[in-house]
């Protein structure tokens, strides 16, 4: 178990390490997803094992570890998060950045930007709950890393602005928390892609399989 935190909290330091030296070019975009990619080493879990298996989400993943690292810690994640408050509401009160907006507009067909907005149903709890957060700035995740957006496009510079401060806290925090509570974080002994132990070795010659 402590090897698996060991090598989590490795690759999510590394990959705020990038994050940050993309900050000094002001790359908002490569920002975010270096700041992701920190987060999902932190939560990730091996899908590959579930192959015709019921399995969790990546969305119920993420909200599982914030739940666990907010419980121990006695909410720490909503303290460090408490500076944000107006990112935080900018981000809540984005339709573009609900996934049921999405799916009426979807549904019914609707382009025109102005009747997005005004056709939008978008409802949140006022108190401030990160698992729910983080619902929001997944969407922004999605438009980033499946394409949906272009790099340095212009409709997503406010929610960009506003998410990368949230999720940068959530990071570093996160990996303090990790770092702290390790083993009681139920579910991290579970390491995506495990790195191999050794050096040296080769690798079988793949064969083609042939029809008959």
């Amino acid at each position: 178990m402590s090897e698996a935190i060991d090598i989590r909290l490795r690759r999510a330091r590394s990959w705020v390490r990038k994050a940050n030296r993309e900050a000094l070019s002001h790359d908002l975009d490569a920002q975010f997803i270096f700041l992701w990619i920190a987060f999902n080493a932190l939560y990730g879990m091996p899908r590959y094992r579930y192959r015709g298996k019921s399995r969790s989400s990546e969305t119920e993943d993420f909200q599982r570890f914030l739940r666990e690292v907010e419980k121990l810690s006695g909410g720490v994640i909503e303290s460090s998060l408490r500076p944000y408050a107006v990112d935080i509401e900018r981000v809540m009160q984005s339709p573009f950045l609900d996934i049921e907006c999405w799916r009426r507009w979807d549904q019914d067909e609707i382009r025109d930007r102005q009747k997005r907005i005004h056709s939008s149903r978008n409802v949140y709890a006022a108190e401030l709950h990160p698992d729910q957060l983080f619902l929001r700035i997944y969407t922004l995740r999605n438009q980033l890393l499946h394409g949906a957006s272009s790099d340095g496009g212009k409709r997503n510079r406010d929610s960009l602005r506003s998410a990368l401060p949230i999720l940068r806290t959530v990071v570093q925090v996160g990996i303090k928390l990790l770092d702290k509570y390790r083993s009681e974080i139920l579910g991290l002994e579970l390491l995506p892609y495990p790195p191999s132990l050794g050096e040296g070795g080769g690798f079988n010659v793949p064969r083609v399989k042939r029809g008959e």
